[in-house]
């Protein structure tokens, strides 16, 4: 019994560090300042962060800069690659560069300049695979809006599959027995990786519930805000698999014709038949893209 409350407490302190790394991640970021936002001292941390996650403090760290370094080279065309460096969290153009190529077998320049759509044994050992664009798949033109920040309970996964009935069957029963959908709420799903190289199964997914309610973290659920800002939404009939293939359209098609770049924050979806996302049915999505002027 003791061990599971542990664990439940160790799953709680490890997600306030994991979020102040997605929220922060263009920032310097040290395993101390995670160590003490997670209330841990930094031996236990590193050891409990590791056992959680799978990865070491710093490999996460350079994982999820090198995984948006990746994305912001293509759907932000018109900035320099030291620009996107900084903006990733590298203090230098040099330290990038090493960093990328040792993870994506070739030079950020090469990236831009096509090399993601290069298949070889080398990018398919590093769990690399560009995703195709689908050509008989269609998007209409989204609509700007400009959102407010929203409160938000999650379940966090590490896995994003063709049917999330299991994880979000869970969040909804642990909801159901907090009282939470007695009141308000909307299903949402948070993706902190862009739908382009990352496979599924390693992609950072979180099934959240917004919700006002003043609910307190109880071990793999946590509390987070969707930052405000502009957002270009778009609308999707389709299954989860689909919904995947038609994100990695609207980066690919839509926002290098638009006056638009991503911002540096999570892209998320609204699940407005809820009932079909607990049965693994046909979904009906409203998909937010994170975006801002180019200036």
């Amino acid at each position: 019994m003791k061990k599971s409350i542990t664990s439940k407490s160790h799953f709680e302190q490890i997600n306030l560090a994991l979020a102040y790394v997605h929220n922060n991640f263009g920032a310097n970021i040290t395993a101390d300042d995670l160590a003490n936002e997670s209330g841990y001292s930094i031996f236990h941390f590193h050891r409990i962060f590791k056992e959680i996650t799978g990865e070491s403090v710093n490999d996460y760290i350079r994982n999820t800069r090198l995984e948006k370094a990746s994305n912001l080279l293509l759907y932000n065309q018109h900035k320099t690659i030291e620009m996107i460096a900084k903006d990733s969290g590298f203090s230098t153009g040099t330290g990038f560069s090493a960093a990328f190529k040792k993870k994506f077998s070739m030079t950020p320049k090469d990236w831009r300049k096509g090399g993601y759509e290069v298949k070889d044994s080398t990018s398919s050992s590093n769990g690399i695979s560009m995703i195709e664009v689908d050509e008989n798949l269609n998007i209409e033109n989204p609509r700007i809006v400009s959102n407010q920040s929203i409160p938000m309970i999650y379940m966090r996964t590490y896995g994003y599959e063709d049917d999330m009935s299991f994880v979000w069957n869970h969040m909804h029963d642990w909801c159901e027995e907090m009282g939470v959908l007695d009141e308000p709420h909307k299903y949402v799903g948070l993706f902190h990786n862009h739908p382009s190289f990352i496979p599924y199964n390693k992609a950072r997914y979180l099934a959240c519930i917004k919700t006002d309610k003043d609910v307190f973290r109880s071990g793999k659920v946590g509390r987070c805000k969707v930052s405000e800002g502009k957002f270009a939404k778009f609308e999707f009939t389709c299954t989860h698999s689909t919904l995947y293939k038609l994100m990695h359209l609207t980066y690919m098609k839509w926002l290098p014709s638009s006056d638009y770049e991503v911002r540096n924050f999570p892209a998320y979806v609204e699940y407005k038949n809820p009932r079909n996302l607990l049965n693994n049915g046909i979904l009906e999505i409203d998909f937010y893209m994170p975006i801002q002027l180019i200036m």
